[in-house]
């Protein structure tokens, strides 16, 4: 059985002798003892630490001493009734006038003696050796002429001429600590193992732990070859989030890698505290940077550009989301282009149960490639393996035959849609044929339709989102547009608005750009109306059917005007998300602009 190892701190060199004494006698404790009395002793104890020793002896004062600079557990030598009686004794056969002065520990039991056995010794509480030296000094002219002491006080009466009896603990005393010792020790060991064993465990699971305060102070970290002061930054800011909702899940880039961070609320002996998991996934380079995206609360709470969120009217939205937020089966949502279809899934991943989770956005577009797609379907670390994610996968009518066939039917046989929420979306015009893909999903997974209607059925709207419009382009370029004529809202009311949210968007920023004046002219509506009837027929944009792709462009130009119109078609399509079509084209938001003002 392995030895309880013990430092032993004596105040006194006979009570040095004591101690090694009784240590000699037991084959369960391995003993060192030094002897120090108050700050002395309390210096040798802050030289050691847990991995040294497992537990402190020492006595009265220096005890108290030790505790407050020592990380290990103190266990304190008692003066027994026996002890005191003894010297009160030896004190009675020396005077007829004694006093006792001593810590707390000595004098409490000895008031106990004082009234029990109706003694009249005069009794001094002290806490260290200033007091010590004031009740000597205030006690020198009084005819009390023996003192009983502990060390500190013993060795300032002398100096007062006062004869002086140590108070000791006897050798019953030292024995009945460490059998103490032991006992504690037991128990202790017990629960040490536990905690190397867990604490074992933590560094060798291939997740990194972190814990951190209410205040978002981070308290314990379980990997030092993981430790990140970037991440650690980006869960300090997570905490409020966390306290909360009670919990939190989120996907962040990081050196080349994605961070998978689960946050939970935890109460630990009634303290709140806030518990990390950090997952480091290894994904393609190429797929990060075009078909996966991950996107959380926040992010998409501050988006300005979400159509849904900042601009439809609530009745509007009710009346598309009100089954689908009831239900956790897949959603499939079907739009004509221009129907920012995108951000209307974000506004039901917003609505959602799963909100606190992340999103993963799937372009299966830019899957194409044998790594990226090997990735998605095969890998553990693919969103295909989450589980409480909601997962918007678009462009599915863009994907390889064989491609299409085995991403279905895998989402059906892992259960996928079942974990998860998943959300689909394709183009569709109005009052023409479902697309084949469409249907085959929907029966397959059981999908519920979210049928966007498009913008020239809902005409009612548009003076409600077209102030919105207004407002937000103020904003932006600090302009002071009061609102529109009311032929100008007439003639937006009666147009067809064959590319939708997107196109009346454009058409409000361009507006926005031309006036001047506090209301929209009608004039300027119709020139702008004009130009946009004329673009329609020249079918600058792309066709609705993908598999038809094609577009009219003049070659005859500088790369320069090329590169600009194609980030011009890609805003279009994205329903004027800038963000959105960057990513699309492998850019940042900056070019992206940049190109658009050459």
């Amino acid at each position: 059985m392995k030895k309880i190892k013990i430092l032993g701190i004596a105040p006194f060199e006979s009570m040095s002798a004591l101690l090694l004494q009784a240590g000699s006698k037991r084959n369960d404790i391995t003993l060192t003892v030094y002897t120090g009395d108050l700050e002395a002793g309390a210096a040798i104890a802050s030289r050691y630490t847990r991995n040294d020793f497992d537990f402190i002896v020492s006595r009265g004062g220096t005890a108290q001493l030790i505790r407050q600079v020592s990380s290990i557990p103190v266990i304190e030598i008692t003066i027994s009734l026996y002890d005191l009686l003894r010297c009160i004794q030896l004190a009675q056969s020396a005077s007829n006038h004694y006093a006792l002065i001593g810590f707390p520990n000595i004098t409490k039991n000895t008031h106990f003696i004082n009234t029990l056995l109706n003694y009249k010794m005069d009794i001094y509480t002290i806490h260290n050796q200033k007091e010590a030296e004031k009740v000597l000094k205030d006690i020198a002219s009084s005819d009390i002429d023996v003192i009983l002491s502990d060390s500190i006080s013993n060795s300032l009466a002398k100096s007062y001429h006062f004869r002086s009896i140590l108070i000791t603990s006897g050798t019953e005393s030292i024995d009945a600590t460490f059998e103490q010792v032991v006992s504690y020790g037991n128990m202790y060991k017990e629960t040490l193992h536990q905690c190397k064993m867990y604490r074992c465990l933590l560094e060798t699971h291939p997740f990194d732990v972190y814990v951190f305060s209410t205040e978002g102070e981070m308290v314990y970290h379980s990997r030092d070859d993981l430790y990140s002061k970037v991440l650690t930054d980006i869960m300090a800011g997570l905490v409020p989030s966390v306290i909360k909702d009670g919990q939190k899940k989120v996907y962040r880039k990081y050196s080349g890698i994605l961070a998978s961070i689960s946050g939970s609320l935890k109460k630990i002996d009634e303290e709140d505290i806030i518990q990390f998991y950090v997952n480091f996934r290894k994904v393609p380079l190429s797929l990060l940077k075009n078909g996966l995206h991950y996107l959380d609360k926040e992010e998409l709470l501050n988006n300005p550009e979400n159509f849904y969120l900042n601009t439809a009217p609530q009745q509007f939205i009710e009346s598309l989301t009100k089954e689908a937020l009831r239900t956790r089966s897949p959603l499939f949502i079907l739009a004509e282009r221009g129907m920012d279809k995108q951000h209307f899934a974000e506004m039901l991943y917003l609505q959602s149960s799963d909100q606190n989770n992340p999103l993963a956005l799937i372009d299966c577009s830019r899957l194409l490639c044998g790594k990226n797609w090997d990735y998605l379907m095969q890998d553990m670390n693919s969103p295909l393996s989450d589980t409480g994610t909601t997962i918007y996968i678009r462009n599915i009518d863009l994907l390889p035959e064989t491609h299409f066939q085995e991403l279905i039917y895998t989402i059906k046989d892992t259960g996928l849609h079942k974990r998860n929420r998943i959300l689909f979306e394709l183009s569709h015009k109005e009052n023409t044929p479902y697309p084949d893909r469409f249907i085959l999903t929907k029966n397959i997974l059981n999908c519920i339709t979210i049928e966007i209607p498009p913008l020239r059925e809902t005409k009612e709207y548009i003076p409600h989102m077209a102030g919105l419009f207004i407002g937000a382009f103020n904003v932006d370029f600090g302009k002071e547009i009061a609102g529109f004529e009311p032929e100008a809202l007439k003639m937006l009311q009666e147009f067809d608005w064959p590319f939708n949210y997107a196109q009346l968007r454009r058409v409000i920023t361009r507006l926005g750009n031309i006036t001047d004046d506090p209301y929209v002219k009608s004039a300027d509506v119709s020139k702008i109306l004009i130009a946009e009837e004329k673009e329609a027929r020249l079918q600058i944009l792309v066709p609705d059917t993908p598999s038809k792709q094609h577009t009219h462009m003049n070659l005859h130009r500088t790369l320069e005007e090329i590169n600009r119109e194609i980030v011009e078609l890609v805003v279009k399509e994205e329903g004027g998300n800038q963000s959105a079509a960057a990513r699309r084209l492998g850019i940042s938001r900056t070019t992206l602009w940049r190109i658009l003002k050459l």
